[in-house]
């Protein structure tokens, strides 16, 4: 016997594209309890929005996070490199500062030595202009030979070229220091304008840094909130399916009390109907691990059935028995029903079907089905993320896998 649940885990990328394409209410003039499922439908679709907003939110506030988290350690690297340069700028700079001091001093030296030459020079044609001139005539009268007259003469002009000598000697001094000067003054100033500009970027990746750090504490405090919410539409399916839980533990233990009392339906065994004719992609199998209700992952009770256009498609009884559930399970399974097909006699076991997010239902607790019969319609209602079926079958009270009961059909597994 099949038992069908409805399907917790985001099936697959086939089932996200159908469902974010086919979200409608197959509306029927046979739905159970009418007057309260619209109203269960439009609490429901809220919740699901909800929660696939949340859901996309914390997936993009992960991405931004990492994101940032990347930006800013590569904002840091180019801090270090910055701060690096910065400190070898500021070791150029107060080299050429200590180099622009020793030409001042040079200067100062050149300007001594300039003005002391000068001064020697003004002295001595000072000297020369208080006692007069020598003549030529003076010089050979004091002459004692004609090679004393040429030495004297020669003497005399030497001298007064090496006054004017030194005072050129050190005015050249004293311009090239102070052309070295003003070019190494051109220098340090481009050397502190790079620095500026340097510090300006660092100053710039500060700011940087720190509106990213404060975008991620945004994040994560957004995070934070959408997390507690997630957490909450978590707390409210499991509790959900907890009363599902004890719903199918009620069932068990009525079909086991009547084959205890020999009143339980029987049926002779043979191949179960396939739920939804036409259907066999398979999006998420019995006892997969997934995380659509627990965020740590839980198994998978039933088989989860999909395919292009299967919203609003006929649900099948897989096989006859009594309608025991036909009810509506907000954050659960949505519209599901429940029958208990009895015991089989070719084998002596009991088997229970479920069949779960249903748009719509055509039976009724209480109901007598037959093989085959219409039992509702496929929709995306309780916890689902996309139009499929959900379908669990338990024998002995068991879950099992629904697909083993269908040895002959070959299914399109889209699970990952």
């Amino acid at each position: 016997m099949l038992y069908i649940k409805c399907s917790e885990k985001y099936n697959s990328r086939v089932i996200l594209i159908i469902c974010s394409l086919i979200i409608f209410l197959w509306s029927l003039s046979n739905i159970f309890a009418t007057d309260n499922l619209a109203e269960y439908e439009r609490e429901l679709e809220k919740v699901k929005q909800e929660q696939k907003e949340n859901s996309e939110k914390l997936t993009g506030i992960d991405k931004e996070l990492a994101f940032y988290a990347y930006e800013i350690a590569n904002y840091d690297s180019q801090m270090l490199e910055y701060s690096k340069k910065s400190g070898e700028l500021q070791e150029e700079i107060e080299a050429i500062s200590n180099k622009l001091d020793e030409l001042d001093e040079s200067l100062e030296n050149s300007d001594a030595e300039y003005t002391k030459a000068v001064e020697l020079y003004a002295n001595r044609l000072r000297i020369l202009y208080e006692n007069g001139l020598p003549s030529i005539l003076d010089i050979y009268i004091k002459s004692e030979t004609l090679s004393d007259f040429f030495l004297k003469m020669e003497i005399y002009n030497q001298i007064l070229e090496y006054d004017k000598n030194t005072i050129g000697r050190f005015q050249n001094k004293k311009d090239y220091v102070d052309y070295i000067k003003k070019d190494i003054q051109v220098q340090k100033l481009q050397l502190e304008n790079l620095k500026d500009e340097n510090d300006a970027q660092i100053e710039a990746l500060n700011l940087t840094i720190e509106t990213k750090q404060n975008k991620m504490k945004e994040l994560e405090s957004t995070q934070s909130e959408l997390i507690a919410s997630s957490e909450s539409l978590i707390q409210k399916r499991k509790e959900a399916l907890s009363k599902i839980d004890d719903e199918v533990a009620r069932v068990i233990r009525e079909a086991q009390e009547d084959i205890a009392n020999g009143t339980s339906t029987t049926f002779t065994g043979g191949d179960f109907v396939w739920p939804v004719s036409g259907y066999v992609t398979i999006t998420t199998r019995f006892g997969q691990i997934y995380n659509l209700v627990d965020p740590a992952g839980s198994a998978h009770t039933g088989t989860d059935i999909a395919g292009a256009s299967i919203m609003g498609k006929p649900i099948l009884a897989i096989e006859s028995g009594k309608v025991t559930t036909a009810t509506y399970s907000n954050y659960g399974y949505g519209n599901y029903v429940i029958i208990n097909h009895g015991r089989c006699t070719s084998d002596n076991n009991n088997y229970i079907s479920l069949y779960g997010h249903c748009s719509s239902l055509t039976v009724e607790p209480g109901d007598m089905v037959e093989k085959g019969q219409v039992i509702g319609y496929v929709g995306s209602t309780g916890n689902s993320t996309g139009p499929h079926l959900h379908l669990e079958i338990r024998i002995n009270g068991i879950l099992t896998d629904p697909l083993a009961q269908y040895p002959a059909i070959e299914f399109n597994h889209l699970y990952l």
